[in-house]
Parts: C-alpha cells; sequence; structure tokens
C-alpha cells in the first residue's frame, strides 16, 4: 500500500439530517476531532440511493468549506445503493452483474467529485468504496477469485488509494477468511477490518479469537457505538461511554475510528436519530 490509513483516520457518515450545520459548526467539532488525534477524514459515501453529497452548493456545502479551510486530508467516498446487502444475496451470476454495475455507479460518482475538487480543493487522500465485503462473499473460490480481479482492476484506473472495508460474521472459519483477505490484497486496494464490537454480529469470545488472528498491517475500524435494536427494527445505537473507550483494546493495527457522531468532538451537534432517514448500510449510523 502506497498510502496507510494511518492511526488517526476517522470516518463521517454524511446524512441529510446533518445539513443545518453552519461551517462554524463544522470547523469546531474537526478541530475537537483533531485535538483528539483526528487527522484524515473518510467520507462513507458521495451518494447514498438518490441522495448525492458531493454538491459544493449542497447538503454538504459547509463541511466541505469546513475541510477545505483546515487542510484535512480526506478519503471520499463513492457510491453506496440502500439495498446493497439484499441485491448481494443473489445467485453468483446476477451478483456479479449488480457488483459490476456498483463499480461503474461509484464511477459517476467519482467524477462528480473530481469535478468539485476543480472548484474547492481538498487534500484527497484516496476513495472508499461504500460495498462492504463479508463472509458470503469469500464462500465461492470463483467468486472470490473474480472479485480480486474487478477490484484490482478498478484501483488501476484510480490515481489514488482505493479503500474497501470488511466484517467477519462467524460464518466461514477465521483462517479460511483471512486466507480470503490475503487473496483480496494488492498494491492498490487497502482492506480496511470492522471490529465488529457495535454490531456484536458474533460472540465476544469469538470476536477476540478473530481478533488475535488478525494480521498487523491491516486496518482496523474500531466502532465508536453500541447497538441498542434488535433484528428486525429500525438501526439505533448509542456513543460509547467514557469507562467503555477508556477500555478500548490497544491495538498494534493502524485504526480508523467509526463514526465522527458517536464521538466527543460531535457531542450535541451531530445527532443520532432521524425517523426520516434513508436505509442505512451495515457500516452502521
Amino acid at each position: 500500500m502506497s498510502v496507510k490509513a494511518g492511526a488517526s483516520t476517522v470516518f463521517y457518515q454524511p446524512l441529510l439530517r446533518d445539513q443545518q450545520l453552519s461551517t462554524k459548526q463544522w470547523l469546531s467539532i474537526l478541530t475537537r476531532a483533531q485535538q483528539h488525534g483526528m487527522t484524515a477524514l473518510a467520507l462513507q459515501w458521495g451518494q447514498h440511493g438518490e441522495v448525492a453529497f458531493f454538491d459544493p452548493q449542497g447538503s454538504s456545502s459547509a463541511l466541505l468549506n469546513a475541510l477545505h479551510q483546515l487542510q484535512i486530508p480526506v478519503w471520499l467516498g463513492l457510491y453506496a445503493d440502500p439495498d446493497y446487502f439484499q441485491q448481494m444475496q443473489s445467485a453468483e451470476p446476477q451478483k456479479q452483474l449488480y457488483f459490476k454495475q456498483q463499480l461503474k455507479l461509484s464511477l459517476q460518482v467519482r467524477r462528480h467529485w473530481l469535478h468539485l475538487l476543480k472548484q474547492q480543493p481538498l487534500q484527497l487522500r484516496g476513495w472508499y468504496l461504500p460495498m462492504e465485503l463479508n463472509d458470503t462473499d469469500f464462500t465461492s473460490a470463483s467468486y472470490l477469485q473474480w472479485l480480486s480481479s474487478e477490484l484490482t482492476g478498478l484501483g488501476g484506473l484510480l490515481e489514488k488509494p482505493l479503500a474497501i472495508s470488511l466484517f467477519y460474521n462467524g460464518q466461514l472459519p477465521a483462517k479460511k477468511w483471512l486466507a480470503a483477505v490475503h487473496q483480496l490484497q494488492n498494491q492498490t486496494l487497502q482492506l480496511w477490518v470492522q471490529d465488529g464490537a457495535g454490531a456484536a454480529l458474533i460472540s465476544e469470545a469469538k470476536r477476540q479469537d478473530f481478533l488475535r488472528l488478525l494480521p498487523c498491517h491491516l486496518p482496523l475500524i474500531r466502532e465508536q457505538f453500541r447497538q441498542n435494536s434488535g433484528a428486525g427494527e429500525v438501526f439505533q445505537a448509542r456513543a460509547l461511554t467514557e469507562a467503555e473507550r477508556q477500555t478500548q483494546n490497544n491495538s498494534c493495527h493502524p485504526i480508523i475510528d467509526f463514526e465522527l457522531r458517536y464521538m466527543p468532538a460531535a457531542a450535541g451537534l451531530l445527532p443520532l436519530v432521524d425517523q426520516i432517514e434513508p436505509a442505512k448500510t451495515s457500516l452502521k449510523p
């Protein structure tokens, strides 16, 4: 990897509920985050379904102004389909067609970002592809080989590094999951692994066993929330308590925190709940 994710990268999930914030408020949030060690911001997506966040005069204009003023390096997110996980349950041929379509949509979003960067230069560190991979993508050897080829091809088109996140849901033995990750690794693609603490898809014991096997060079996304909604319910989560933050494990991995609204720097400014919010992807709100 030519650029490391870094120990101080923080995710931000763009949501319409945040559009009322002013540039001054964003400067306050980002400055406080920098004081807590943030040196780069990763926008989870540039477009979520029909909602775009790359317009310099749109819902994210105040954030983009603040990022420009502070010259904070950014990973710019690409296209996220609210129905991604449902669509990825299809049979392999349909799954491949759908995945290629999503890559094309992400390249379209990238073109919008590049247009914005001509008007409002930002410190671009890389591109984030919000198509999260998990065990179900690694069960078929033929699909895994195809997936590796597609991601390598996409990364080769870009002038900056490409990142994608992965999570472990316990359907595969951890060693088989890690072997699949090893197959996906290449010089143009960064693989960011979710620690699973917030979503709790597997038992804590199994999660800790998995983390112990995870090679130190893989960046680790620390989930700064704890889900408190049940299966089939609208996603809800709370921020970590101070005691929970203090007990987060020291790690040999480059650390990425998910996400800004659950962190002290954004307290009282980035709301956690909005009943009209569109459906979320797995890197939860």
